[in-house]
């Protein structure tokens, strides 16, 4: 069979398939996929890379994974805090690595910490917000 390239980024990740991948690629939720018409690929977020994955081989797919370069990376793989760069925050990774369940436990342990009335940062509780409402309505709309 044919060959998946998905290109992993910090909340989302990038695939690009053969047409005969559609059908796989489209049992991952609606909320959960969307085509980029200029990039001509599928965007789905972080946490769907590894479900995809398993069902393009089941498949018979042959499934490449790759990361841009330039972010530094811990030991464990992931990027190092503070370089998570693009469109993603720090908040949308962690919303992306936890998944909604468990982000909004760490939510309600940060809000806390980061709230402006509590002597918080303005910016960084912004993020945490935002993040928050995206994690929501990607789990709506799936």
């Amino acid at each position: 069979m044919s060959t998946v390239h998905i290109e992993i980024g910090t909340t989302e990740a990038k695939v690009h398939s053969p047409f005969e991948a559609k059908d796989a690629i489209k049992t991952l939720p609606q909320g959960w996929r969307r085509w980029d018409k200029e990039a001509k690929c599928w965007i789905i977020p972080h946490l769907a890379v590894d479900e995809l994955t398993r069902t393009l081989q089941s498949e018979g797919f042959t499934v490449r994974t790759s990361r841009p370069a330039g972010r530094p990376r811990g030991r464990d793989g992931w990027p190092r805090a503070g370089t998570f760069g693009g469109s993603g925050t720090w908040a949308d990774a962690m919303y992306a690595a936890l998944g909604l369940e468990l982000a909004d436990k760490a939510y309600r342990a940060l809000l806390p910490v980061l709230h402006p009335d509590r002597g918080g940062d303005t910016a960084h509780m912004q993020h945490l917000n935002a993040a928050r409402d995206k994690a929501r309505q990607l789990q709506g709309s799936g």
